[in-house]
């Protein structure tokens, strides 16, 4: 418990000396949302966090507030969102090939809404050009893009694509109950983020062989689910690096 509370320190230190755009939703009550949020919490953990949060001043509580509130995910979400949407997630990586130009590896991904830090919807978006020495390079990226803005439509018109295109995306995404997706070499689908970190599904083009079972079943950041699947979790900044256990 005493490693939680000091990562959440040493977070802090860190959130202290950047700066970003985004600020605490001052229309929150956040003592009002930290009893929300403490029900969620394990009960033999409640008192730690509590005594941390009563002893912080507003800017401590309220990224304590931002940590706490973030999304949650697992191991065991990621496979049974695999079993119940596994046509879904085929259909995805199908249809998402004919959207990308051939000499193309592009990566979207849906940002959801955060009423905590008031940030809006908005789209991840990278674009990378496939080169004969398997090196990609980057054509052009964005982080946190308002639907609307001129970098994006900018950034489509570079890759043929419109709104139209987002939309029908989006829609496939959510019908596998996903958030990101990734062609390439195999197809990379985000499942979900949990914390810093982020679990994904690898969608190969055929079944994996005995020699590429071995070298995508590291038990750390890869784990072989079957045939053309393999299960992945990309560690943040901080926090674990391996699949976490639950």
């Amino acid at each position: 418990m005493k490693q939680n509370i000091l990562l959440l320190i040493v977070l802090l230190l860190g959130f202290n000396k950047i700066s970003y755009s985004q600020e605490f939703n001052k229309h929150l009550n956040t003592d009002s949302l930290f009893q929300v949020i403490l029900k969620e919490i394990p009960k033999e953990k409640r008192d730690e966090f509590k005594k941390t949060y009563e002893e912080g001043d507003e800017q401590s509580k309220e990224f304590l507030l931002f940590m706490l509130s973030m999304p949650k995910s697992s191991k065991k979400g990621l496979i049974e969102n695999y079993k119940k949407h596994s046509v879904e997630i085929e259909k995805l990586k199908k249809e998402y090939s004919k959207l990308v130009p051939d000499s193309l590896i592009i990566s979207i991904e849906f940002n959801a809404e955060n009423k905590i830090i008031s940030t809006p919807e908005s789209i991840d978006l990278k674009v990378y050009r496939k080169n004969s020495n398997g090196q990609n390079s980057v054509i052009e990226q964005g982080w946190n893009l308002n639907r609307d803005s001129e970098e994006l439509s900018k950034m489509l018109r570079l890759i043929d694509w419109n709104q139209n295109t987002l939309t029908e995306i989006k829609a496939l995404l959510d019908s596998a109950n996903c958030i990101s997706i990734e062609n390439g070499e195999n197809t990379s689908i985000g499942f979900a983020r949990s914390g810093m970190g982020k679990y994904f599904y690898l969608v190969f083009n055929d079944n994996l062989a005995k020699n590429e079972i071995e070298k995508f079943n590291d038990g750390c950041a890869y784990i072989f689910y079957k045939n053309n699947i393999v299960l992945e979790y990309g560690g943040g900044a901080v926090g674990p690096q391996c699949f976490p256990d639950e």
